[in-house]
This record gives C-alpha cells, sequence and structure tokens, in this order.
C-alpha cells in the first residue's frame, strides 16, 4: 500500500500521464487518410483492453465473476459513452486543429459541473459558477474565431465539443464506480465496451478495416500504450491517492502539450479565436477545479 505521505509515485505517475495524454491527437493526426476515424478508435480500444487481460488471468477473474450484475451493465455503459466519446474526438482532429480538438474535448471538467447540476442537484460553489460562464464564454469566443478564420473547422469544433459533452458523461458516470472497483477490472470492463461499440458501428456502416497500412496499425498500438495506458490509466491509477482536484488541474496540460506538438510536427500554429478563447477556457477550467477542493474542505 502507497503512502501518499512519503511517497512521490501519485505525482510521478501524473507528470507521466500529463507528457503521454498530449501525443494522443498527434498520433491520430499521423494516421493515413484513407483510414476511417471509427476504425482507429476501434483498433486503439481493442488494443488497449489486451493489454489488461494478463491482469484479468491474474486474478483468475475473481474480482469481475464477483461483481453483481448491474454493477457490470454500468461500467457496459460507461464504456458505450466513451466509445462515442472517441468517435467524435478523433473524427474532430481529423476535421480541425489539434489545439481546437484537444481544447474542447477536454472541458469535460466544465460539462461535469453542469451535467452534475442539472441532473443530480450537486451545488456549485460561487467560484465554480464563473468559472463555468467563463469557460463557456471562452468556448465561444473559439468557434467564433475559427468560423471567421475558416469556416470548415466549425464542423470539427462541434464534433469535438460533443465528445467533450460525452467525456463529461463518462467520468461523471465512472467517479462512484471507480471507488468500488479496481483499476483493472474497471479499465478491462469499459475498455472492451467501447472496443465493441465501435466495432458495431463500423460493421454496420461497412467501413475499410482490413487493407490498413502497417504505419497505421503501429500507431493504434502506440495510442493504446502511450496516451491509454501510460495516459488516461495513471490518471486513473493517481486518483486513489490524490484529491480529485489535483488531478483535474493536470488535465488542462493535454491541450497546451498537444499544440506545442502539433506547432512542431504539423507547423500548425493556433488562430487567434483558438488562442485567446482557449487562455480563458483553461482558466475557467481551472476555477472551477479549484473549486471542488472548496465544497470539499
Amino acid at each position: 500500500m502507497i503512502n501518499t505521505n512519503d511517497s512521490r509515485l501519485p505525482y510521478l505517475a501524473l507528470i507521466v500521464g500529463m507528457f503521454a495524454i498530449s501525443t494522443s491527437a498527434i498520433l491520430i493526426r499521423w494516421t493515413s487518410d484513407e483510414t476511417e476515424p471509427l476504425v482507429i478508435g476501434s483498433y486503439r480500444q481493442t488494443f488497449a483492453t489486451l493489454l489488461f487481460v494478463p491482469f484479468l488471468i491474474k486474478d483468475k477473474a475473481q474480482e469481475l465473476s464477483s461483481l453483481p450484475r448491474a454493477r457490470i451493465t454500468e461500467m457496459v455503459v460507461i464504456g458505450i459513452l466513451l466509445g462515442a466519446h472517441f468517435g467524435f474526438f478523433i473524427s474532430s482532429v481529423k476535421a480541425t486543429s489539434v489545439a481546437a480538438s484537444v481544447l474542447l474535448g477536454t472541458c469535460h471538467i466544465v460539462y461535469v459541473a453542469i451535467i452534475g447540476w442539472i441532473l443530480f442537484g450537486e451545488g456549485l460553489t460561487r467560484k465554480g459558477i464563473i468559472g463555468t460562464c467563463l469557460a463557456l464564454s471562452g468556448i465561444l469566443i473559439l468557434f467564433w474565431g475559427d468560423l471567421v478564420q475558416d469556416p470548415g473547422n466549425f464542423d470539427g469544433n462541434v464534433l469535438a465539443f460533443i465528445s467533450g459533452i460525452l467525456a463529461g458523461f463518462y467520468y461523471l458516470g465512472g467517479r462512484k464506480l471507480r471507488k468500488e472497483i479496481s483499476l483493472p477490472t474497471y479499465a478491462l470492463v469499459v475498455y472492451l465496451s467501447s472496443a465493441i461499440t465501435m466495432w458495431i458501428v463500423v460493421i454496420v456502416q461497412d467501413l475499410e478495416y482490413l487493407n490498413i497500412p502497417n504505419s497505421d496499425f503501429q500507431l493504434f498500438f502506440l495510442m493504446a500504450l502511450v496516451p491509454t495506458l501510460l495516459g488516461h490509466t495513471m490518471q486513473n491509477w493517481a486518483l486513489a491517492f490524490l484529491p480529485a482536484y489535483v488531478v483535474s488541474i493536470t488535465l488542462l496540460t493535454e491541450p497546451v502539450g498537444s499544440g506545442i506538438l502539433a506547432w512542431h510536427f504539423f507547423e500548425e500554429v493556433p488562430s487567434i479565436g483558438v488562442f485567446i478563447g482557449g487562455l480563458i477556457v483553461l482558466f475557467g477550467v481551472c476555477m472551477v477545479a479549484l473549486s471542488e477542493k472548496e465544497s470539499n474542505l
């Protein structure tokens, strides 16, 4: 058992996670234009699921078999939401700037606050309300700026915005379950459900998933290993030892890290709307995350 009073491992996990998650959009952008976004997501989550099979074998599926059917159903629903999130997010990366896509897709802290307030009556502090309003105003500026500079980016931004809302439902649904279920079991069921969800859509839409370049398969595996396993999973692990607001704030590094990498690899300079709106969004989301700390004191 890790004693967080004298251990730096949770913070090290967060640092690794911050760098790892920032590579997600870059790896997606490197895939060939012919490969459909849903196919990318299907393979990514399939490989991610396989990475957790050894934990299931080691445990002999004891925890999974002991869970009530209702809990497994809840995890499957969360997995479906995650699959939908990936479908929209990967599509947005292909359709708009990396900075805008990642920024809108990672605003789920704000969306969770709004959804929790509307559906579950969770109270918001004054700082949380101000932060939410700031973040939403920043999103509007971002949309307006891209619409003026490049109307073609607007559709991609809408896809990213939807992916962020779906991520909000995903995190909101998983908050309680992660306290009751171990990370390997939770990740296995959720990732598998997300993969199956996307594969069903791929097959129904008759998308090409066999004649894929070998380089894309390598990227699929890297997506599962780096941003998924070393990124999201490490942050989920750290969540068991650190306050939620600390982990939430580190998620704000993804748009920054992805934007810098996109600038370096693709010479993709963020538009004025993305830059100004993005700063406002980051400040607002930071206020919402810090308000969670105050509400738990």
